[in-house]
């Protein structure tokens, strides 16, 4: 059975993808350091199978610890999502220098060593889909957002220089470009915009997010799976160092 290797597994888009692959018969490799959550979806029931290994993506080790773990356990890898990030929004002049270490060591090295834990077993196999988690924020900026914005470009650049160094070795790498979409950690964003632009109100908080977006809602992120699955398949073969958004066309405007 085919093995997809999804990190920030346990909730969100992460979570939205882990069902899509074992629906679709995949064994699921579920990365993750929320425990809780990620035995919840070991627990369910689908064509394949949902395995959680605990890992905090921020450690090099523990990467490549769940990840010799899931292949012992499960088979070479046919797909890597790296989805797994975090959102700190902070003006430039209240920047914790935590914060900044804490966005760059999970959106952007996370990435790259989970990339090459994984890649190293499917250049083996010499065969290979990784979809990398970008943003709407390589494209275009946003207030607060200075840092998290800067990895997701860093992100950007990871998805065509791996491409081009992946390719002859049969793995292709491509990359989401959400919008925002509605999950647990942006709940907890939009909680605090509501406190303090909308007298407390997160609806009108997301109601005002939704405005900028043409399509005039917010994605679910069953809707950005979908994509992931589609760039792993052979019928987007032909794909490598893309940039997909998908974004409700709020790129486009």
């Amino acid at each position: 059975m085919a093995l997809a290797v999804i990190t920030g597994g346990a909730t969100g888009i992460g979570a939205a993808a882990v069902r899509t692959f074992a629906a679709e018969g995949y064994d699921v490799a579920l990365l993750d350091i929320n425990g809780e959550a990620g035995h919840s979806l070991e627990g369910e029931t689908h064509p394949g199978r949902i395995i959680f290994f605990d890992t905090d993506v921020s450690k090099r080790a523990s990467i490549v610890q769940s990840v010799e773990a899931a292949v012992a356990k499960l088979g070479a890898p046919d797909v890597l999502f790296a989805n797994a990030g975090i959102q700190k929004l902070s003006s430039l002049f209240d920047l914790k220098d935590e914060d900044v270490d804490a966005i760059i060591d999970i959106n952007l090295k996370g990435v790259l060593y989970t990339v090459a834990a994984v890649a190293e077993h499917m250049r083996d196999a010499g065969r290979g889909s990784i979809v990398l988690m970008a943003s709407d924020q390589v494209f275009a900026g946003k207030e607060g957002s200075i840092v998290y914005g800067a990895t997701k470009g860093g992100v950007a650049q990871l998805t065509k220089s791996l491409s081009v160094e992946l390719s002859p070795l049969g793995i292709r790498v491509n990359a989401v470009c959400p919008a925002t979409v509605k999950t647990p950690l942006t709940d907890v964003i939009f909680e605090n915009v509501g406190q303090q632009s909308f007298d407390g109100d997160a609806d009108r908080a997301w109601a005002a997010e939704a405005q900028t977006i043409p399509l005039g809602r917010i994605a679910a992120p069953e809707e950005i799976a979908s994509v992931v699955y589609f760039l792993s398949q052979s019928a987007s073969s032909f794909m490598t160092g893309a940039l997909v958004p998908v974004d409700g066309g709020f790129t486009a405007q």
